[in-house]
C-alpha cells in the first residue's frame, strides 16, 4: 500500500486552466434608418489615367450585410471610400437614404485616434451609458486585460489601436457601418465577439474581409467587383461562390459547343464546294423544310472493305437528315449562349440552379446531335468512296 502511494505521489499533476468566460456583447441598437440606405448612380472613379471604376450602380437597403468581393486592386476600398463620402467620385454620385448616419472603420483607423487619451477614459466617453465593467470585458475580448486599458493610445503599435478603434465602434454604433478589413489583428476569440454582435446588428453593414470565415457567417449579400463594374448576388458566400463554378463551367462548355458547330459547318462547306465543283448530286446535301424526317430501319454497312451501297430513298433521308442537323446544331448553340448570358446576372440561388441545369441538358443535346451528324457523315462519306 505505501509503495502504490510513493508511486502516486511521483506521478506529476497537470493544472487544467480555467476555462475563459464565455463573452457576449451587443451593440446599443442605433435609431434605424430609411428602407434604402445608399444609392450608387453612374459611379465613377479614376486616378489619373486609370480607371477603377465606371457606370456603378445599386442600391442597399435596410438590414442588409453586404460583403465587397473581389482580387486584390479591384476597387473594393476605393468603393468603401466612396460610400462612406472619404472619396469624391469622378461622374455619378452616392445618394445616402432617410436617417441613414455611417460610421467608418478603415484598415489605419489608429490615425484619427487621440494619443494623448487613455483608453478606458476615452472609450467611456463614446459610450456613456455602458457600465465600466462590461467596457472591460469588451476590452478583453480584443486583448486589452488589466493595466492595458490605462495605456494612453498613443503608446500602442498600429495593429493594437486597429484592435482598439473597432471595440470602440461596437459601443457607439451609427445606423449604417462600414468596415474595411475588419478582422485584421483579431485572434477567434475577439471574431466570435464581432461576429455576434454584427449579426444582432438592426442597422447595415458593409465590409471588407479576406477572411472567408468571416463573410460565410456574416454576409447576406455579396457585391462582386470586378473589372470596374459592380455585380450584385443575393445570398451568402458559399452562393456566390456556387454561381460562380456554374458560370466558369458553362463558359468552358460554351466553347466547345462552339467548336462542334464550327466543325459541322465547315464541314457542310467543304461537302457542297466538292458536289459543286465534281457536278455530283449524289454525294451533296439536299436542303429539307421539315424538323421531323425520321430514317425507317437500319442498314448493314457489310465488311469493312466492302460496305454494301445505300439504297436511294435511305441514302436521301440521310442527306435530309444531316441537313436538319446543320440547322439544329447552331439553334442550340445559340440558346447554351443565352443560358450562359442569363447566369451572369444573378436573380436568386434557385434561378441559378435551374439555368445550370438547363445548360446541362443543352448541352447534353448538342453532343448527342454532333455524334449524329458525324456518324452520319462517315456513313456518307463511305458510301461515296465506294465503286
Amino acid at each position: 500500500m505505501q509503495s502504490r502511494i510513493k508511486e502516486l505521489e511521483k506521478i506529476e499533476r497537470i493544472e487544467i486552466p480555467e476555462e475563459e468566460p464565455v463573452i457576449h456583447f451587443k451593440f446599443p441598437q442605433p435609431p434605424p434608418s430609411g428602407r434604402m440606405v445608399v444609392e450608387a448612380e453612374g459611379l465613377a472613379k479614376s486616378y489619373g489615367a486609370k480607371k477603377v471604376l465606371e457606370g456603378v450602380r445599386f442600391g442597399i437597403e435596410r438590414g442588409d450585410r453586404v460583403a465587397l468581393v473581389g482580387v486584390n486592386g479591384a476597387g473594393k476600398s476605393t468603393l468603401i471610400r466612396l460610400l462612406t463620402g472619404d472619396e469624391a467620385p469622378t461622374a455619378g454620385k452616392v445618394k445616402l437614404g432617410h436617417n441613414v448616419v455611417s460610421e467608418y472603420f478603415a484598415q489605419d483607423q489608429y490615425k484619427v485616434l487621440d494619443g494623448d487619451s487613455r483608453m478606458l477614459d476615452d472609450i467611456s466617453r463614446a459610450a456613456l451609458k455602458v457600465p465600466e465593467v462590461e467596457l472591460r470585458s469588451l476590452l478583453g475580448c480584443f486583448l486589452f486585460s488589466g493595466d492595458d486599458v490605462f495605456k494612453p493610445l498613443g503608446v500602442l503599435s498600429g495593429g493594437e489601436r486597429n484592435r482598439y478603434a473597432l471595440a470602440r465602434i461596437l459601443v457607439s454604433p451609427s445606423n449604417f457601418l462600414l468596415l474595411d478589413e475588419p478582422t485584421n489583428h483579431l485572434d477567434m476569440r475577439a471574431k466570435d465577439v464581432l461576429l455576434e454582435a454584427l449579426a444582432v446588428f438592426n442597422g447595415t453593414v458593409v465590409f471588407v474581409s479576406h477572411d472567408r470565415y468571416f463573410i460565410d457567417r456574416l454576409a447576406t449579400r455579396v457585391l462582386e467587383v470586378e473589372g470596374g463594374t459592380v455585380t450584385s448576388h443575393e445570398g451568402n458566400y458559399e452562393d456566390y461562390l456556387r454561381w460562380k463554378a456554374a458560370q466558369a463551367a458553362s463558359a468552358s462548355n460554351l466553347g466547345i459547343a462552339s467548336d462542334a458547330a464550327k466543325n459541322i459547318a465547315e464541314s457542310k462547306s467543304q461537302r457542297l464546294s466538292s458536289a459543286s465543283s465534281n457536278g455530283d448530286s449524289a454525294g451533296a446535301l439536299v436542303a429539307s423544310s421539315s424538323n421531323t424526317i425520321v430514317i425507317e430501319g437500319g442498314f448493314d454497312p457489310g465488311p469493312p472493305e466492302k460496305p454494301r451501297r445505300l439504297n436511294p430513298l435511305k441514302q436521301r433521308q440521310m442527306e435530309e437528315r444531316c441537313v436538319f442537323l446543320e440547322e439544329e446544331v447552331p439553334r442550340i448553340e445559340g440558346a447554351i449562349a443565352h443560358t450562359v448570358e442569363q447566369l451572369g446576372i444573378y436573380v436568386s440561388a434557385a434561378e441559378t440552379q435551374r439555368l445550370t441545369t438547363l445548360a446541362e441538358e443543352l448541352r447534353e443535346q448538342l453532343a448527342a446531335l454532333t455524334a449524329e451528324w458525324e456518324e452520319l457523315m462517315a456513313q456518307l462519306d463511305g458510301q461515296a468512296a465506294t465503286p
